[in-house]
């Protein structure tokens, strides 16, 4: 199953703002930062209310805020993305190309499971 994109990523030109809003559209507690088409990094909710603990501005740019070097996997097998997206303990995994462009995302859930 491929998944709509947009709800999961942010461009590393965005807002804190942007990235908060697709995070309360996907309920998924984070988005996928990219630049060009390939994965720079990531930002949770975590993220956003630390920044904002520290007087950040919700016009920011995501990449102050951003974490680097994110987990992804280039795994096509569903099964084998579920088992390390379990593995990873975190609620979305990117699935990239070998060329870190992403393509979908793992989720440890789907949108409208109620947690």
């Amino acid at each position: 199953m491929t998944h709509d994109l947009s709800l999961y990523v942010v461009t590393a030109t965005d807002t804190v703002r942007t990235a908060m809003e697709r995070i309360e559209a996907n309920k998924h507690r984070v988005v996928v930062v990219v630049d060009q088409g390939k994965v720079v990094g990531t930002v949770s909710d975590g993220d956003i209310r630390r920044a904002f603990l520290h007087d950040m501005l919700p016009v920011a740019p995501v990449t102050r805020i951003m974490q680097l070097n994110p987990q992804v996997t280039t795994e096509t097998d569903p099964a084998q993305r579920a088992a390390l997206l379990q593995a990873a303990k975190v609620t979305l995994l990117p699935v990239v190309t070998t060329d870190n462009t992403l393509v979908d995302v793992e989720l440890a859930y789907e949108p409208g499971f109620q947690q």
